[in-house]
């Protein structure tokens, strides 16, 4: 009888037991991941891994980040117009500097570019792998950084010079000549089906139509002739100035940009002011050369002389008879 009641008792303890587990097992746990706006929430001692909705690469953009001088921009085909600190180019834009301008131009975690005074540059393409720019004047400088997935080539004339590293010039004179040289990383540059590799401290020179030249290791010093006035003391304002330096370099006058002919002259009339004067000339080049000479004091006096008339005291008196 007892073994009886103890069979009855533990067949009653499995069957409360079973619904029992499986409430404790399922049905709690999800009413505890119930909120109240009805979303299930996982348990705080369950570690859920969340997907991540994809990235979308947005190639940034190009602005200008810092001007000087005169400095302006054009969409396609449109007018120029001034340009500002801030303003974005796209492709197709042009920008321009005046012959005391500059302008810097950024694309962040990609590239910079420096346009010189008296440079005329375009946008032929803009995306996250490819940079493609047109310096139809003057000269730039371009600080690439290190990116084998992306490429940076500017165009001029018909030669190319592009790069995934570095940092070079590029100067397009009014001869047609182009001047490509490696500061920082290896450029390549190609014209008339001939690549040439400008390694840093070496320079390559193209003329109009031609091959580019093989390479050579930037020479110490860059020529510069002055010839000053053999009058020190003048009396006009107007002055000539007029030197020689090396072909493919530019000159400055004062801070501002003058021609250089085919064979490295130039010849510019300045306006001096009144008083002393001083007269600095600077020529550089893609080589990252410099070389700068300053005249002697010049005096400037316009004033007209002082226009007197002398009497002796007596020759207003009547004479006698």
């Amino acid at each position: 009888m007892r073994e009886r009641l103890f069979f009855i008792a533990l067949l009653l303890a499995m069957v409360v037991a079973v619904p029992l587990a499986y409430w404790l097992l399922f049905e709690r746990e999800l009413a505890v991941g119930v909120i109240t706006d009805n979303r299930p929430q996982a348990p705080a001692n369950l570690k859920v891994r969340q997907s991540q909705p994809p990235v979308e690469m947005v190639p940034t953009a190009l602005s200008i980040a810092e001007l000087r001088g005169r400095v302006e921009i054009a969409g396609p085909g449109g007018k120029w117009s001034a340009a500002e600190v801030g303003a974005i180019l796209e492709e197709r834009d042009r920008i321009r500097t005046g012959n005391r301008g500059r302008a810097l131009l950024i694309r962040p975690g990609s590239f910079s570019v420096e346009l010189d005074a008296t440079s005329e540059f375009r946008v032929k393409e803009l995306t996250e792998e490819a940079s493609r720019f047109l310096l139809q004047q003057g000269m730039m400088e371009a600080r690439v950084l290190s990116n084998p997935a992306r490429s940076f080539e500017v165009d001029a004339e018909q030669v190319s010079a592009r790069t995934s590293a570095g940092t070079f010039r590029m100067s397009v004179n009014q001869q047609g000549l182009v001047t490509v040289g490696s500061q920082r990383g290896k450029i390549e540059v190609e014209a008339g089906g001939k690549i040439v590799e400008v390694q840093p401290g070496y320079f390559t020179r193209v003329v109009q139509g031609a091959k580019p030249r093989d390479p050579i290791k930037v020479p110490p010093k860059l020529f510069l002739r002055v010839k000053w006035p053999a009058r020190r003391e003048r009396s006009r304002r107007r002055l000539l100035v007029a030197g020689r330096t090396e072909f493919g370099s530019r000159v400055r006058i004062n801070n501002a940009a003058v021609m250089v002919d085919s064979r490295g002259r130039f010849r510019q009339v300045i306006i001096l002011k009144e008083g002393r004067n001083q007269v600095h000339i600077e020529a550089y080049d893609a080589g990252w050369r410099k070389t700068d000479k300053t005249s002697p004091p010049i005096i400037v006096d316009t004033r007209p002389d002082a226009f007197q008339i002398k009497t002796s005291p007596g020759m207003w008196e009547k004479r006698k008879p």
